[in-house]
């Protein structure tokens, strides 16, 4: 009775070993899901708006690939189609983000334009009167040519933005609207400081 009970815990173990190792063979790369995946990548990649304002979203598409990749030659075929699938929404994802970015690149870029279009014209004004005050102590000459720097870079900025070059229109008036700022403290000083002497 043991022997039999002995024989029958060996062949049970026996199949389950064939079943598994069946299982195992048999097991097929996700073709499918891996390729979707890589053609989802390819598509987020060619987007220029996902290169320039989702670069971050990119990466984490490309590392799922990899990833996938990886998987699938180490035959854990399991977790190669759980992340092509995660893949396939990190590429959409990278696209989506890219169209955001450059939507919000465009906001920022229009609004801070607008505003150092203000700022230049309220500098002009405080120069034109600073010029007038009897004995002021500024560098004339120098204020004037960095307010037509100053607008000369604004206009490149309004060019960039024109072409919808965002990233670039924002720059230039970030370094207009430092540019700006110093200039308007440079006369602000100056006037004061003929003002204490009076």
């Amino acid at each position: 009775m043991k022997s039999t009970r002995k024989s029958g815990i060996i062949v049970t173990a026996v199949f389950a070993i064939v079943a598994i190792a069946l299982a195992v063979s048999c097991a097929k790369p996700p073709v499918a899901e891996m390729e979707a995946a890589n053609q989802a990548l390819v598509k987020a990649e060619a987007d220029a708006d996902a290169r320039l304002y989702a670069p971050d979203s990119l990466t984490k598409a490309r590392d799922l690939i990899a990833r996938m990749k990886a998987g699938s030659d180490e035959k854990r075929y399991d977790d190669a189609k759980t992340l092509a699938a995660e893949a396939v929404v990190a590429a959409e994802k990278a696209i989506q983000d890219g169209a955001a970015g450059k939507a919000k690149a465009k906001s920022d870029a229009t609004s801070l334009i607008a505003t150092v279009k203000s700022t230049l014209a309220e500098v002009q004004q405080a120069f034109a009167a600073a010029r007038k005050v009897r004995g002021i102590k500024l560098d004339t000459g120098a204020v004037d040519a960095g307010l037509k720097d100053a607008a000369a870079t604004l206009a490149g900025a309004e060019s960039d933005n024109a072409k919808a070059d965002y990233k670039a229109a924002l720059a230039k008036a970030q370094s207009a609207r430092s540019s700006l700022a110093a200039l308007q403290k440079l006369v602000t000083d100056a006037v004061q400081a003929t003002s204490r002497k009076k």
